[in-house]
């Protein structure tokens, strides 16, 4: 089931129907927009997540290795993600991404706050729809990858998922793309929607120099 489906109305509707199911309607428009295109019915499943969380462990660059269907991502490569440390102790979380098309470099950036632990709420205040939404990191070991969660529910009845799985460099190797899929079927998450992210010909790569500090360097693939 795709997002046109969820956000697509069929024009006859009964007229004693009318407002309640167009405003449910738009409810679940905004629900799977904003957060992916998996959705479900009933409430969202309890998934557990990282262990005594390492906030700083965590900061720094992933790479997008694998994902569910998400809105914001369509036709985009090269997907990275960024944290850092912002002064009033709130995370910064910068995406970008590559147009598949046209080459052309798009980013959002916003902040992430720590609601408990692993799980935290991110913010992009340029988005379309400018809310929080969960983000869970479902485990991680910090230098190779991590496995993220989120999943958003109206009242109970429909639920809307994404997962993604990040990697500390742009081409891992296949253990640690094992270690992740391992957290996915322990958490029960299934692999089933998963998509691959293309992270080639992406050109130029952020190399750490010295703490804090990064270089440009152009890399193959």
């Amino acid at each position: 089931m795709n997002l046109l489906f969820f956000c697509a109305f069929p024009s006859s509707v009964p007229r004693w129907t009318t407002i309640g199911v167009y405003l449910l309607a738009l409810l679940v428009c905004e629900l799977t927009c904003v957060e992916a295109q998996v959705p479900g019915f009933g409430k969202c499943p309890k998934v557990p997540v990282e262990e005594n969380f390492d906030t700083y462990a965590y900061l720094g660059r992933w790479y997008e290795q694998e994902k569910y269907p998400f809105f914001f991502e369509l036709g985009g490569k090269c997907i990275t993600a960024d944290y850092s440390l912002n002064p009033d102790g709130t995370i910064g979380v910068l995406n970008t991404q590559k147009n598949s098309l046209t080459g052309n470099d798009n980013s959002i950036s916003g902040s992430a706050r720590i609601v408990q632990s692993a799980k935290l709420a991110v913010k992009f205040p340029t988005a379309p729809f400018n809310v929080e939404a969960p983000y869970w990191v479902v485990g991680t070991d910090y230098k190779t990858f991590a496995v993220v969660y989120a999943c958003s529910d109206l009242r109970g009845f429909i639920n809307a998922k994404v997962a993604w799985i990040l990697t500390r460099k742009r081409h891992p190797d296949i253990e640690t793309m094992k270690k992740a899929y391992a957290v996915l079927d322990s958490a029960k998450i299934s692999r089933a929607y998963l998509t691959r992210t293309d992270q080639k010909n992406c050109g130029e790569e952020l190399v750490k120099v010295t703490k804090g500090i990064y270089k440009t360097s152009v890399v193959k693939g």
